[in-house]
């Protein structure tokens, strides 16, 4: 918001910038007295004007890559607490007692495995996401490839041990 705001204000001097710039350069031409002196300011005034931009656009894409980073980050620690807590109800071995208590666990399952799907849904847009900020060589590029082999491998973790699961139930059924 501070970078936004400062953005903001660059803009509205900008106008006032040009019109010195313009004002300098008229001088110039008319060959006033000072015009020297005038015309090194005018320079010296486009020159910082312009390392000013450029700094300024430099700090928005720094501060474009950290937001994306965060979210990429603040994404897969949000999977990552669903999958830890999800991980022993996938590793449970209760079968039921009879019939009725094991169709309900497995009825229960069945919803446990749509929320498993969307989870997987996410999980896919999590990885495009860190094949575009690899693709632009962010600048933590060895972390985001970390973090998001250790996510895919967790949640593959997660998946084959529900497979275990719903196989235990349905062969207890």
């Amino acid at each position: 918001k501070k970078h936004q705001a400062l953005a903001e204000e660059i803009k509205i001097k900008k106008e006032s910038v040009e019109g010195c710039l313009k004002e300098g350069a008229a001088y110039v031409e008319e060959e006033l007295k000072s015009h020297s002196v005038v015309q090194e300011n005018v320079e010296e005034l486009r020159r910082l004007w312009e390392e000013l931009d450029v700094a300024m656009r430099e700090r928005g894409r720094l501060i474009e890559e950290a937001l994306k980073y965060v979210t990429f980050m603040r994404d897969v620690k949000e999977i990552g607490r669903w999958i830890e807590e999800n991980e022993r109800y996938c590793e449970a071995t209760e079968l039921g007692d009879d019939l009725e208590q094991n169709e309900a666990l497995m009825e229960e399952f069945g919803k446990f495995n749509i929320q498993l799907g969307d989870t997987g849904n996410r999980l896919d847009f999590i990885n495009e996401y860190s094949v575009q900020l690899l693709a632009d060589q962010h600048k933590d590029y060895d972390d985001i490839k970390q973090q998001t082999q250790d996510i895919n491998d967790r949640f593959i973790k997660l998946k084959e041990n529900c497979t275990v699961r719903q196989h235990n139930l349905e062969v207890a059924h």
